[in-house]
């Protein structure tokens, strides 16, 4: 267990993740890239430049005290939209917030990294390891307590108290995976932590625990039982995630972990953690104004109303699944109503669906875009 025996002074971090920037310079938004995003996964890709700016403006009203960027921050992992983001972010780092990166799976080595022309795309340069360090070095890796030489794992001094443990799962050898030599880093600094006293917040892009039973593979650490024990091992009683695109929170053991869905979907909304000694309080804010949240909403409901009359000609069942789609990748499965029959009708119409949908209808009731917690 940690020892806290630092005091540990109140701070406001914001979490934001899955940014998913495309550099406006890699886009002529012609009908191959456009045919591409609209039969996506309804990442709002025509507005993430302007969902981008905006949320940039809100933090430098708002001036949290550090800003985590937990992974997928690039599109397709192009250099020229890690260039275009840190460029933007520069300013928070000119009005003294600290702004910490992590790469996601889309950030490094990515295939299809590519510009966007007419009818065709074209590949384009995408950065390894070593160069995504460079790029976002003046974001956490210049000024780390403590880097991994295996990946690019850190860990940011927040304040004698209170230390952000940054774990990369997204490494060439073994994608999705913390590798073993990295679990033996990891316990080094916890260990380091526990001797100097101060608490750990862990930051992954990934999730350590399952959050729905059909989202597993892809998208929980695949030795997640590993880093799961350390965490157990010497008390971190949070972590901070995204990847799956949804807002949930699970708490298991010690562990709290919160999920905050994508920047660049709806709807469009970062996290905000206020700490303090005792513990402390999570909720989410909208980073665009409601004219671009509703053009963000209107464009994933299209993706979902796609992907349901692909395999039903019934109305009211493409509505049940574009109403549940929506509650739930916002977090706001309170206000959502089982209905046995279209379920039924689902199961008859296309039985995987069924099953997605009662994954989803599992935390019915729950609202997961505000939660207090004590460490």
């Amino acid at each position: 267990m940690q020892r806290n025996d630092q005091p540990m002074e109140p701070i406001t971090i914001v979490q934001a993740t899955d940014l998913h920037v495309l550099s406006p310079a890699l886009t002529d938004g012609g009908s191959y890239y456009t045919q591409l995003v609209e039969n996506a996964d309804g990442k709002y890709m025509p507005g993430v430049a302007e969902i981008t700016d905006s949320f940039i403006e809100r933090m430098l009203s708002r001036k949290p005290d550090v800003l985590i960027l937990s992974g997928d921050l690039a599109f397709n992992g192009e250099t020229e939209s890690h260039v275009w983001l840190t460029e933007r972010l520069r300013p928070l780092l000119e009005a003294g917030i600290t702004v910490l990166a992590l790469p996601g799976n889309h950030d490094i080595n990515y295939p299809t990294a590519a510009r966007f022309e007419d009818e065709s795309y074209e590949l384009v340069e995408t950065p390894d390891a070593g160069q995504f360090a460079q790029l976002w070095a003046d974001f956490g890796y210049d000024d780390a307590l403590a880097r991994d030489e295996q990946s690019l794992s850190y860990v940011y001094d927040l304040s004698p108290g209170l230390r952000l443990l940054l774990v990369d799962t997204n490494t060439p050898e073994d994608p999705g995976a913390v590798l073993p030599e990295t679990l033996k880093w990891i316990e080094q600094q916890l260990q380091d932590a526990e001797t100097a006293g101060a608490r750990v917040i862990a930051v992954s892009h990934q999730t350590v625990l399952q959050h729905n039973s059909v989202f597993s593979e892809g998208f929980v650490i695949t030795n997640r039982e590993a880093l799961y024990r350390l965490y157990q091992k010497y008390g971190v009683t949070l972590n901070l995630c995204g990847h799956m695109h949804i807002q949930h929170t699970r708490t298991s053991g010690c562990l709290t972990e919160i999920v905050t869905s994508a920047l660049c979907a709806q709807p469009c909304q970062y996290g905000v953690l206020a700490l303090n000694a005792a513990g402390g309080s999570y909720h989410t804010e909208c980073a665009v104004s409601p004219e671009l949240a509703q053009a963000a909403a209107d464009f994933f409901d299209r993706n979902s109303i796609r992907q349901g009359s692909a395999v039903t000609e019934d109305p009211a069942l493409v509505e049940y699944l574009t109403t549940l789609n929506r509650a739930y990748f916002s977090g706001c499965m309170d206000g959502v109503v089982r209905d046995n029959d279209l379920l039924k009708r689902w199961k008859a119409a296309d039985d995987f669906t069924a099953r997605y949908l009662e994954s989803l209808l599992a935390d019915t009731g729950k609202n997961f875009n505000q939660l207090s917690f004590t460490f």
